[in-house]
């Protein structure tokens, strides 16, 4: 990761004089505190502000016994992220209400010039300012991000006056800390006060410091300010962009010394020759960004050329500077020719992959053309990207080519190109002029006719030394189809154009690839590694096959060469690494034909069921999962709801918790927070790598899962695309354990299943699943959470708590999770809390582990009156061992009925709960609890009120059960 870059404001000379801010306008009281609470402030969330600036490590950070950053560029952290904003702060300006914000760099939008909607988990600002008289000051703040979408993280246009958490900070004259709490940011552009805001009372109200109160005004100042309140310290704040034109603006970082501690007022701008601010963003999803990383068949390719993409053609005016170029060393002929473009779009991983029959041997023919010129129609296209229809054995069509061309059809021109739209099929113009230079454009596109969509473009490289290059993945949604004219490279970070080929003679038709987990014997702890290879060129005179474990050579077998042959060897399931590779062995020497990286041994599990599965995470404030991703965590396929999309992709993958699991993302690898931290917590505790397969589809009934018996894998049902992927990857007899979290769309209402209907369906899932996952050994059940929409869920609830009576089946509960939005969970005190508790349950039952805490929730197994005057109820619980502890306000979740007395009171000992009521009850009687929603960003609806378990897991929910 670059650092800041330094940014250069027009000198003193060049800006118009500027007038004191006047009070013209203002009502009331004009005085400075009248006018402060005229001022906006400044939201920017995920924002960076950087200034290219050399500085003294702050002497706390040296007594850390780590070097010290000197500028932004030197944050050791910043090489996770990816640039979001860059803005060259003028002294003065005039962005009404946060619109109109002249940023150099804005990756804010996705290929479709919408919003990225990319997983973020941190967010990092910093800010760098140069005096007139060279003085250089500069702050870095990074935190947990509170939103996914990008447009918050700029100079603010809504009011956010919010705690954030993991702070870490650095700067010239600010404390340094590291993860910390006290996090809080004012970003709006309205007016505020001094007042102290509740959200942090220990500021000082008789001054603007890290502690105001917004107005709630749409313009007026503005204020974009990070503050550690626990130093009670502004980090950096950019104020008065929202105020007036000609005035300057408050820049500063650390706490003023005179004035405002926050800058309000101080007008900095006025002594500043240049200030920068830089915006960056790491993404929550750390895989699936290349295609390396999400195209199985490359383990069979090698890479042939390697280049990164410029902004401007200037960068290619001598020709392509490749990272890597084997147009040499390559001497084997090649069956096959792979492209791929991918990188990061704004925060978005972005990627298409085409490979086809080669149409020529010439390696040099296959990289950038600086002269040739290469339109023609390729046989048995393989299409993949996170923008592109993926295919197989289509018909594609190359146009590489330096040339300017036009949008006008050849003659014998394939079908579905437009004549008036630079698309699919283009017409080079003969050279009249300097290539590369003001004769060129340059084009490398690779398109797929028969779906006539574009897969990738590289366009622009061949022209002027100041044209924008421009590339996209997929059929651009806006402007040109094929990405022409686009001159978008500068909102992409590293993209690389890359070039592979297949060799030929040896085609490996079973075989390991990247990533690929093998399910384990138990009994040896081990799995059989078996490589099946085709073998078509005479001149091969035998095959070898090479395990590396964690770099080191452990095994290597050789055999003959025939026609067909098989090789195998064993890897051990560990947290440790294999590479396998097979070489063909000719006269002329061996030749690479398969290379599979990180290969593992372990366990596989299944997740189902609909949000709460999918787990995708809460839209309220909450850390990303990726601070639990694991290595040893691995998945198989696509969860896509589009049955090509899923029947398609049949690659392995470094799993990954954020990216909803359906139809709505492009994101390969994603599990759900919740087996993020399943997964997670297994392999650690087990140290057995583990495969996790979510197939959940968001706001589905419990009929929507269920299997066609005549057809078991359709992938035009849920269960067929979950059930098929476990079948390719060789994993359908290896499920140990299914997770089943669904329900609330059980509500017996608009056509949807009843309670009852519930039951069936479960139970009907549960003969299937015995039967197409053969070595299902558990089921976990979730009990489903009140609220989310359910009609009466209690009933949807009780069904569930009675499946624990069904061999092989556990019931967990949601109760006792306080990270609640009224349907989802945050992270922290949401799925990863649920995670643990189904880790526990499952060390427990499929590794012989003994927790020394409960593993199971608080079950009621009867109700009983306590005393002859039926005013007390005694709930006994299914495992009489357990010590519960009561909060007071968990009465309000019981309700009675045939009576009208209440609840007034709770009590809680080992293996009961104990119930106080209101008043004598004279008839039959039953109770009902059924726990309550929390919502984890007010405090209106209560959050603690619970009856837990010493694990913290909470009483099951329970319908009318009766009390005798």
């Amino acid at each position: 990761m670059s650092g800041c870059v330094k940014m250069q404001i027009p000198t003193l000379g060049r800006f118009l004089p500027i007038a004191p801010a006047g009070r013209r306008g203002l009502t009331g009281r004009r005085t400075v505190r009248d006018l402060m609470c005229r001022a906006g402030c400044l939201v920017l969330a995920v924002v960076s502000i950087a200034f290219g600036v050399t500085l003294t490590p702050p002497a706390q950070a040296a007594a850390a016994g780590a070097a010290a950053p000197t500028g932004c560029e030197s944050v050791d952290e910043l090489s996770g992220y990816v640039p979001l904003y860059e803005l060259n702060v003028p002294r003065a300006a005039y962005w009404r209400g946060g619109a109109g914000v002249p940023y150099a760099v804005n990756r804010s939008a996705g290929l479709d010039d919408k919003p990225s909607t990319s997983y973020l988990d941190r967010v990092a600002y910093c800010l760098d300012t140069v005096t007139a008289a060279g003085g250089h000051e500069w702050a870095y703040a990074s935190f947990d991000t509170f939103t996914n979408d990008p447009r918050r993280l700029g100079v603010p246009s809504t009011t956010i006056a919010r705690r954030v958490t993991g702070l870490t900070t650095w700067g010239s004259n600010v404390k340094h800390v590291e993860r910390a709490d006290g996090g809080y940011i004012e970003f709006w552009p309205g007016t505020y006060r001094a007042t102290a805001s509740p959200s942090v009372p220990t500021g000082d109200s008789s001054a603007y410091d890290f502690s105001d109160t917004p107005r709630g005004a749409a313009t007026g100042y503005g204020s974009m300010q990070v503050h550690n309140t626990a130093d009670r310290e502004t980090v950096l704040a950019l104020n008065g962009w929202s105020h007036s034109r000609g005035r300057y603006l408050d820049i500063g970082t650390g706490n003023q010394k005179t004035g405002q501690p926050d800058w309000t007022f101080s007008q900095s701008g006025r002594g500043l020759s240049s200030a920068t601010l830089k915006v960056y963003v790491k993404p929550a999803s750390p895989n699936a960004t290349r295609c390396e990383q999400t195209v199985g068949e490359l383990a069979d390719y090698q890479l042939l050329y390697d280049a990164e993409v410029p902004r401007t053609a200037a960068a290619w005016a001598d020709g392509v500077p490749y990272a890597v170029d084997n147009s040499v060393s390559l001497r084997t002929p090649f069956s096959r020719v792979a492209y791929c473009l991918d990188g990061m779009y704004g925060p978005t991983p972005a990627w298409a992959y085409a490979s086809m029959n080669a149409w020529t041997q010439d390696p040099k023919a296959l990289g950038v053309p600086m002269s040739a010129t290469v339109r023609r129609q390729v046989a048995d296209l393989t299409v993949r990207g996170s923008a592109v229809r993926p295919s197989d054995h289509s018909t594609g069509y190359l146009e590489l080519w330096p040339n300017r061309y036009g949008p006008g059809l050849p003659p014998s021109a394939p079908s579905g190109g437009s004549a008036t739209k630079w698309d699919i099929v283009d017409t080079p113009q003969p050279v009249t002029g300097q290539v590369p230079g003001a004769g060129g454009y340059g084009s490398f596109q690779v398109h797929d006719l028969t779906h006539r969509q574009t897969v990738l473009a590289v366009n622009g490289w061949a022209h002027k030394p100041q044209t924008r290059v421009s590339a996209g993945v997929g059929t651009a949604p806006v402007g040109q189809p094929d990405w022409t004219f686009a001159e978008n490279a500068g909102r992409w970070t590293a993209p690389h154009l890359r070039v592979y080929v297949k060799p030929a003679g040896v085609d490996v038709v079973t075989g390991p690839t990247n990533a690929q987990l093998y399910p384990r014997d138990r009994a040896t702890n081990t799995a059989t590694v078996t490589v099946r290879s085709h073998v078509t060129d005479p001149d091969v005179t035998a095959l070898r096959m090479d395990v590396h474990r964690a770099g080191a050579l452990v095994s290597t077998q050789r055999v003959p060469a025939e026609e067909w042959s098989t090789m195998s060897a064993p890897i051990t399931a560990e947290r440790a690494a294999h590479t396998v590779e097979v070489w063909a062995q000719r006269p002329s020497g061996q030749t690479l034909v398969r290379r599979a990286t990180d290969v593992v041994a372990g366990d596989v599990y299944v997740i189902e069921g609909q949000s709460n599965a999918v787990a995708a995470g809460a839209g309220h404030s909450g850390t990303a999962s990726s601070v639990d991703h694991s290595p040893w965590v691995r998945t198989f396929g696509y969860d896509s709801a589009d049955p090509a999309r899923s029947v398609l992709d049949r690659s392995w993958y470094v799993a990954t918790g954020e990216g909803f699991e359906g139809s709505h993302t492009s994101v390969r690898g994603a599990i759900g927070q919740l087996g993020m931290r399943l997964g997670r917590d297994l392999a650690d505790r087990t140290g057995v790598p583990v495969a996790i397969l979510n197939g959940a589809d968001g706001g589905k009934p419990s009929a929507f899962f269920q299997r066609s018996d005549r057809a078991p894998t359709d992938p035009a049902t849920n269960y067929g695309r979950l059930l098929g992927r476990a079948v390719d990857g060789g994993l359908a007899g290896a499920v140990r354990a299914v997770i089943w979290y669904q329900g609330e769309a059980d509500t017996g209402q608009n056509g949807r299943p009843t309670a009852a209907q519930h039951n069936t369906n479960v139970r009907s899932l549960l003969a299937d699943w015995r039967t197409d996952f053969t070595g299902l050994e558990h089921v976990y059940v979730v009990q489903i959470r009140k609220h989310c929409g359910a009609f009466r869920s209690v009933a949807v609830q009780e069904v569930q708590r009675r499946l624990a009576a069904v061999a092989g089946v556990s019931v967990m509960t949601t109760m006792g999770l306080d990270g609640h939005d009224g349907c989802h969970y945050t992270y922290r005190s949401g799925y990863r809390q649920l995670g643990d508790w189904l880790s526990m349950a499952i060390q427990r039952d499929l590794h012989g582990a003994r927790p020394t805490t409960p593993v199971d929730p608080p079950n009621p197994l009867r109700a009983v009156w306590e005393d002859s005057a039926h005013t007390r109820i005694r709930i006994d619980l299914t495992d009489a061992t357990q010590t519960l502890r009561c909060d007071a306000g968990s009465k309000a979740d019981f309700a009675l009925t045939g009576t009208t007395a209440k609840v007034a009171g709770v009590s809680c000992g080992t293996g009961r709960v104990s119930l106080t009521l209101t008043g004598r009850v004279t008839g039959p009687a039953s109770l009902t609890y059924a726990g309550h929603p929390g919502h984890a960003t007010t405090s209106a609806t209560p959050t603690t009120a619970w009856i837990v378990n010493a694990s913290g897991m909470g009483l099951l929910a329970f319908d009318r059960l009766p009390v005798s």
